[in-house]
């Protein structure tokens, strides 16, 4: 039991590291539009993040499910 507690801790933080990653992308691409630089790699890197943030809530799901 402690062990899937640990996992869904885990599974927490991870979304929340992603959720601050695509954060500091999108004050990225704001600077970046007002400089009129190209913002695709960024974009590209929030839409890989927000997958990323799918994953886990999807695994969270299925651990949570059965942890209670």
């Amino acid at each position: 039991m402690l062990e899937v507690k640990y996992n869904i801790k885990s599974l927490i933080s991870s979304i929340y590291e992603c959720q601050k990653k695509i954060i500091i992308n999108r004050r990225f691409i704001r600077e970046l539009e007002m400089e009129g630089q190209s913002t695709v790699q960024l974009r590209g890197e929030i839409k890989d993040l927000e997958g990323q943030i799918r994953n886990y809530q999807k695994e969270l799901r299925k651990k949570y499910q059965f942890s209670y």
